[in-house]
């Protein structure tokens, strides 16, 4: 198994990135950036979307990733347990972020006394991991669910995001998902969550959920 670190995670957190651009480009289509104040990140991660947003809007942006070994330089990007420590804004902006919340009914509630009234919570991409599809099919899937799981990662939560916003009382604006081409997978980021990756990989297709949704 490939050791976890944060050259391997930064490298998959770029590509999944640039694959991702046309639908984060539908989405701020959506968003009235012009007239938000202030952006909330939990997850930022290495700062790819939080450095993207911050050019398309003249709001004040704060990313916030409990793992400082990953975050970019730059004031607006802080230290910290999002999933206790929920911080007041206009708009939330998530990307793969949901798959770390254990309890995501619990912590929405919270950032609802966090968000403005009618402020928004976008999520730009989630994994609906119960949606990968392979072919041939050898059980790659299932094992790299399995393997997900095992390091912590929950693999249902991507599949249940209309749920979780409904029960914290959050109302739709937008949403859906996009399913991918079949492709060969990323070697690395199979290797990293499953053991026996075989030599020859099947073609793996990979569906995103997103949406977009107001505190009412």
């Amino acid at each position: 198994m490939t050791k976890i670190d944060n050259s391997n995670l930064s490298a998959i957190y770029r590509r999944q990135f640039k694959e991702l651009a046309p639908l984060r480009r539908f989405i701020y289509s959506q968003l009235p950036l012009r007239v938000i104040n202030t952006i909330f990140e939990p997850g930022c991660g290495t700062g790819l979307l939080g450095n993207e947003i911050q050019n398309l809007t003249e709001a004040a942006y704060t990313g916030m990733d409990i793992d400082s070994d990953i975050l970019p330089a730059g004031k607006n990007f802080v230290t910290g347990n999002a999933l206790k420590n929920p911080i007041s804004a206009d708009l939330y902006v998530s990307s793969f972020f949901f798959s770390s919340v254990k309890k995501p009914v619990n912590w929405l509630k919270a950032v609802r006394k966090k968000l403005i009234s009618g402020g928004l919570f976008v999520v730009f991409a989630e994994y609906d991991y119960g949606r990968i599809e392979e072919t041939p099919d050898i059980g790659l899937a299932k094992k790299v669910r399995n393997g997900l799981a095992k390091n912590g990662i929950n693999t249902t939560n991507g599949g249940e995001l209309d749920l979780f916003f409904q029960k914290a009382g959050f109302r739709k604006v937008a949403g859906g998902e996009v399913q991918s081409s079949f492709q060969k997978p990323d070697r690395v980021f199979l290797e990293m969550h499953a053991e026996n990756i075989p030599d020859e990989l099947p073609l793996m297709s990979w569906c995103v959920r997103w949406g977009i949704w107001r505190n009412v």
